[in-house]
């Protein structure tokens, strides 16, 4: 059977121009002034598509990119102990990395999207799949370069995308966020390493490494094991963060409906806040009260890690599952307004739909009102204070057109207050009018009043009390109906105050009761 294998290695080995194919794997990995305009090239192209967000830009630069060249170089030089072939590609690599990365910095220096999107966020946490799958690409990248397989190394370049995590390292640099610029190295890093010592295995399977192959084949282990252990470590222990999350993630779930039994219950997002260590719960439900609210956090506390709070986000609705559908019931009145359209649209009006910054989930031009409706997308980021803004500049902009914007679907902003204060001063009256606001757009009219207080000796069940109370007032007043508690102190206040101070208990939050009205 041994025989068999060795006999097939030889053949193998014997069908191809190993000098021929030597000296291509070198021009292809020389530093040229081609290679750096490609290197800039691409790492326009995946600046630029991961700024947009655009996949099909993104793929582009992969395409581009000509960093597979000295890569598989540098395989080539450690498989044949070249030490000259080996400096030499990395002197290119380095050269394209570099200009690659003052490419990116520059572009968005000069942009105004300073954002991170999916795709950027997406190229920062690698794991161990990330280098098996760079195992994979490197290992037929080698053989589609000895083999003179030229389509396969379209097919290569794409998988392995050298070029964007590049581009997303001069992300964050030039907008300060180095952990983005970190993980997004480690996923390079690991991508470079991955595919020179896969193409190091192919060339050795070939035998370019001559008569030397024990010698070489040591050294290549060696080098492995120096290369990939450091890198493999983070990317394992990424992979078993993974896991965890999404064991936890399976609990919430099931925890939320078991407590939450007596009705529909739909799980509308979960996300871990690593910065903060705070899991986010936004769902749907048909009621939700004071004790449904202990219950709850009584429950998971008990499942989260130590090192993990809890805050539950619970958006009121009559049909849960339609609420899953829309990721918020409270977009369902934002729909419906803007589910019938005028046939006579007005330019003016047309020109501020059409050039609006911020994505649109849906909109609406009443000619005859003179009334514009824009129902701003879940993807944007905005907050409160800008929307009131950008809604308050166009109504004077617009003169005689009146301008509606409905915020997306989110938490309301809780009422702050100072240490052992319940009294409502400029800023909690702006948080208020917020609040109001955003209500008014999503045609909700009962909201629940949830005073607490902090730990730290000042804080008292009645000082939870007098604060809602002061909240509950002035809401009313301004024509909402509110409903009041008071949680003083909750089942987690201590370990939640320790992680993250105790100012965020100092406050009033403010809840949807009374879904949008679709009838």
């Amino acid at each position: 059977m041994f025989k068999l294998i060795r006999r097939w290695l030889i053949r193998q080995a014997a069908s191809v121009d190993r000098d021929t194919i030597a000296k291509e794997i070198d021009d292809d990995g020389e530093l040229e002034g081609s290679y750096l305009f490609m290197c800039a090239m691409a790492s326009g192209i995946a600046t630029i598509g991961l700024l947009c967000n655009s996949v099909s830009v993104i793929i582009g630069a992969m395409l581009v990119s000509p960093l597979m060249g000295p890569i598989v170089r540098l395989g080539l030089g450690i498989a044949t102990l070249h030490i000259d072939r080996v400096f030499r590609s990395l002197g290119t690599l380095f050269a394209g990395m570099g200009l690659a990365l003052l490419v990116s910095i520059l572009i968005v220096w000069l942009s105004p999207l300073r954002t991170p999107t999916p795709e950027i966020l997406a190229r920062t946490t690698p794991n161990l799949f990330d280098m098996i799958a760079a195992t994979l690409s490197g290992l037929a990248g080698g053989y589609a370069m000895i083999r003179k397989r030229g389509g396969t190394i379209v097919g290569v370049a794409i998988a392995t995308a050298l070029m964007p995590p590049m581009a997303v390292v001069g992300f964050g640099l030039a907008v300060g966020q180095w952990r983005i610029s970190q993980g997004a190295l480690l996923l390079f890093t690991t991508n470079l390493a991955t595919i020179a010592l896969s193409a190091t295995l192919m060339s050795t399977w070939y035998g370019f490494s001559g008569r030397a192959t024990r010698h070489a084949v040591a050294w290549q282990i060696v080098v492995g094991f120096a290369v990939l252990l450091p890198l493999g470590w983070p990317l394992a222990h990424a992979l078993g963060d993974i896991a965890q999350q999404t064991r936890l993630l399976g609990t919430v779930r099931s925890t939320l409906t078991s407590t939450l039994s007596d009705q529909t219950v739909r799980v509308l997002d979960m996300q871990i806040d690593d910065s903060r260590k705070v899991l986010d719960v936004t769902f749907a439900a048909q009621h939700y009260d004071m004790k449904d609210d202990t219950n709850l956090h009584q429950a998971l506390v008990s499942a989260l890690p130590p090192n993990l709070s809890l805050r539950l986000n619970p958006v009121i609705t009559v049909d849960p599952a339609r609420a899953e559908l829309t990721r918020s019931a409270l977009s369902v009145g934002a729909q419906n307004a803007a589910a019938s359209t005028t046939q006579n649209i007005n330019d003016e009006a047309h020109d501020v739909v059409r050039n609006f910054p911020l994505p649109l989930l849906g909109s609406q031009i009443e000619a005859q009102d003179k009334i514009i409706t824009l129902i701003i997308a879940p993807t944007a980021t905005a907050s409160l204070t800008t929307l009131k803004q950008m809604e308050d500049h166009l109504d004077a902009q617009l003169g005689g057109w009146k301008v509606h914007i409905v915020p997306p679907p989110r938490p309301l902003p809780p009422v702050l207050f100072g240490r052992a204060s319940a009294e409502l001063g400029d800023e909690q009256v702006a948080t208020m009018q917020q609040v109001v606001w955003a209500t008014r757009r999503w045609g909700v009219k009962q909201v629940l009043v949830e005073g607490r207080a902090s730990s730290d000796g000042n804080g008292t069940a009645s000082l939870a009390s007098e604060r809602a109370s002061h909240v509950r007032d002035w809401l009313e007043t301004a024509g909402l109906h509110a409903s009041m508690g008071a949680s003083y102190p909750l089942p987690d206040q201590a370990h939640v105050e320790e992680m993250n101070g105790i100012d965020v208990f100092r406050s009033v939050l403010i809840q949807v009761t009374d879904p949008a009205k679709t009838d």
